[in-house]
């Protein structure tokens, strides 16, 4: 009898922690999916054209503001996604640029100190380095691209996901 209890208190528990979403419509799981779902086009759009990468998070972006008023859920969700998108982009942008900071620097010292042979030895350390650098920055949006449509997956299945971190700390600053 007790075990029975201890479960109601936690399912109990669980549909309060997710202020709302249980009872939110079909229709708001779906779109809160889309907002996630829209890394997709930010990925599609970077590799296309570059500044092209700024229209993707204006998708949720444009979700959120359109439901910021009608639907808690969804607006929420729809914040996660703009937040994401945007830390995924810096911190793409930081780390190739730091990347490529490093790439060059190794060639240099490599190709400078090739003059008294010991530039030689660090040719392939050189050259591992780059293709370090060139896995990172061909995997790296595609490992941000799979948690986003993860993400989107877990929403429409009726789950109330949030982002590592992300999720959190917007909770927080939206009760506040």
């Amino acid at each position: 009898m007790q075990v029975v209890e201890v479960v109601q208190e936690m399912v109990a528990g669980e549909a309060a922690a997710n202020d709302g979403a249980a009872e939110a419509p079909a229709g708001e799981w779906t779109a809160a999916a889309l907002a996630h779902a829209s890394a997709l086009l930010t990925l599609i759009l970077g590799v296309a054209g570059g500044v092209g990468v700024l229209i993707g998070p204006a998708v949720p972006l444009v979700m959120y503001f359109g439901y910021r008023k009608e639907s808690r859920f969804v607006a929420f969700h729809a914040l996660q996604a703009v937040v994401y998108q945007a830390v995924g982009i810096l911190s793409y942008g930081v780390l190739a640029a730091v990347l490529a900071g490093w790439v060059a620097l190794a060639w240099t010292v490599s190709g400078l100190l090739s003059a008294v042979l010991i530039g030689l030895l660090l040719m392939p350390f050189a050259l591992l380095l780059t293709w370090v650098t060139l896995w990172l920055l061909v995997c790296m949006p595609f490992a941000w691209l799979g948690y986003g449509l993860y993400a989107a997956y877990q929403v429409y299945q009726g789950r109330d996901f949030r982002y590592w971190r992300i999720g959190e700390w917007l909770e927080q600053e939206m009760k506040s």
